[in-house]
């Protein structure tokens, strides 16, 4: 089974050829239309504009495919990871392949959805080329300029979809062990997440999981627990004075706020 996440922007072509040119190879069973909703923006307007009518128009045409539109703000980081984690979460879940399309989107959705795609095993991304070079945003909406720019943008030819490679190595868990380990390592970024965002000491966190007392084995159970997440880049742990100091990462704050409320 393989799903498609398709950030549209403001390429409709490109991404009509590419949903099209992976049902062929794979099949899709489920197709993900996440559009831009953000309106007050300083120039964001122009880009969701293209978003949803672009998106709207992908699901007309590919109604077959019954798509799922799915709002978010592409300009904001933390919306943008809440939104596809949720999505490829689910996805490892039902064991689905995932493809995502990142040929249309911003720079910052762009970034943060390789981001996820690392983190999952069951992931791929793929961009769809021009076939010709693109050009500049003539006019306003609702200009005869912008109007002309718009049908030949969203028109443009394209060539076959190219994949993006990306290493072997992911986040989340590939083994029952591992996700037994991955499910304390994420309860102890809510936990640390609920208290501030660190913690003055492991003994911190062995009483933020309803133990009464720091004996040695539970010192080393967690400080291998915390070892891991800092290897993953999620938390740093500072040795100071008399004791060490372990906090999220910026990146760990993003991912502990989406765990904390219940996309992931």
């Amino acid at each position: 089974m393989t799903i498609i996440v398709c950030l549209v922007g403001q390429h409709y072509r490109r991404a009509f050829d590419g949903i099209r040119y992976w049902s062929k190879v794979h099949g899709i069973t489920k197709l993900y239309l996440l559009y831009s909703d953000i309106e007050a923006e300083t120039g964001s307007n122009l880009f969701a504009y293209m978003s949803k009518v672009n998106a709207d128009e992908l699901r007309e045409k590919l109604e077959i495919l019954d798509p799922i539109m799915v709002p978010y703000n592409p300009m904001d980081q933390r919306s943008v990871f809440r939104t596809v984690y949720g999505i490829m979460n689910q996805a490892r879940e039902n064991g689905e392949e995932a493809l995502i399309d990142i040929t249309s989107t911003t720079d910052t959705a762009t970034g943060i959805a390789l981001t996820i795609a690392l983190m999952f095993r069951n992931a791929r991304v793929y961009s769809v080329p021009n076939a010709e070079p693109g050009w500049y945003v003539n006019g306003e909406p609702g200009t005869p300029e912008f109007d002309k720019w718009f049908r030949r943008a969203r028109e443009q030819p394209s060539r076959d979809p190219m994949e993006i490679q990306l290493p072997g190595y992911r986040l989340e868990p590939s083994s029952k062990h591992e996700e037994k380990e991955w499910a304390r390592e994420k309860k102890l970024m809510v936990l640390l997440r609920e208290n501030g965002g660190e913690a003055e000491s492991i003994s911190d966190i062995i009483r933020w999981f309803g133990y009464k007392a720091a004996n040695s084995t539970l010192r080393n159970r967690f400080s291998r627990i915390v070892a891991r997440l800092e290897m993953k880049g999620l938390v740093d742990a500072e040795k100071g004075s008399k004791m060490k100091v372990i906090s999220l990462t910026e990146f760990g704050k993003i991912f502990a706020e989406a765990l904390a409320e219940g996309t992931v």
